[in-house]
């Protein structure tokens, strides 16, 4: 290492360089950084804006004692592994099926038709869906009905053993834009030639995508799997949406509570508590998931 003293310009420059980065990490600080650390602090409080009380460990006792938050938790880990299912599966057969035909036209004609619903906001999304499962006028019950299957509508979202099911089977075909351009992308970056080679070697499509593709795309994997379990943990609009987590607590999720706890009831403190368990929970799960997926770069 030098012991050579940095030069006059060589200071202006990096100078410079923290003058511009300073207020980036500024606002890092205030608007990300500080709400996190004091919610932590409010998460051992009775904290209703006008005054927090210290209690300790009370919230978070309440809420592992508390029935309705088990149910949210049962609930959360059927939304997460059905999301990640839906956001891996059906995705990558999409970006596999688009590149094995032979046209570049199709595949482009194709790739567009799969991207461009990407641009209607995720509200509209779910109330479309609301609407489909509407019991007096819905798509899914006049579908039933023309089909002669009269006995099978019902109140979708209005009953407790089909409504968790009715949210879950929300977005057929369930191929979200972004993991679909993620592995598209990727799977088009492969090495041709040692794909040809497999082929001459008489290896079909299956072979190809087990032992080729699939290995090579473990990275991306990683990134669909992390984006996934965050958006599934951190989401509670399409509930309050479509059922408002019932009927009863039927399809209540842990961020359901948080928001309910927080905004409605005013009781911050427990919603404070119940953010953080999510917090740690999001956290722990992608260090999993950066073990499992450790690269050897890594």
């Amino acid at each position: 290492m030098s012991d050579k003293p940095l030069r006059p310009d060589r200071i202006r420059y990096w100078l410079k360089a923290y003058i511009f980065i300073v207020p980036s990490l500024l606002f890092v600080l205030i608007f990300l950084y500080y709400p996190m650390l004091t919610s932590i602090y409010h998460s051992f409080t009775d904290w209703n804006l006008a005054q927090a009380k210290w209690i300790g460990l009370d919230n978070y006792i309440r809420m592992f004692n508390d029935n309705t938050f088990r149910i949210a938790l049962s609930n959360q880990l059927l939304f997460t592994v059905t999301d990640i299912v839906k956001s891996i599966v059906f995705p990558l057969l999409a970006a596999e099926l688009i590149l094995s035909l032979r046209g570049t036209k199709l595949q482009y004609l194709f790739r567009t038709g799969f991207v461009i619903p990407m641009l209607i906001p995720g509200i509209v999304f779910v109330l479309i869906w609301l609407s489909v499962y509407n019991p007096s006028n819905g798509l899914l019950n006049h579908f039933l009905s023309f089909a002669g299957l009269n006995s099978l509508a019902r109140p979708w979202l209005g009953e407790s053993d089909t409504a968790i099911w009715a949210v879950i089977l929300m977005g057929f075909p369930y191929i979200t834009g972004l993991p679909f351009l993620i592995f598209l992308a990727a799977i088009a970056g492969f090495n041709k030639e040692i794909i040809e080679s497999a082929r001459m070697d008489g290896a079909k499509f299956r072979n190809i995508f087990l032992k080729i593709h699939l290995p090579l795309l473990a990275p991306q994997f990683k990134v669909v799997l992390l984006l996934t379990i965050i958006g599934s943990l951190q989401d509670f609009v399409r509930i309050i949406v479509l059922t408002g987590g019932g009927p009863g607590v039927s399809t209540t999720v842990p961020s359901l509570i948080m928001y309910n706890s927080a905004f409605k009831n005013s009781n911050y403190g427990y919603g404070s508590a119940v953010g953080i368990f999510l917090f740690v929970s999001i956290l722990l799960l992608t260090l999993l998931v950066s073990k499992i997926f450790k690269s050897e770069r890594e």
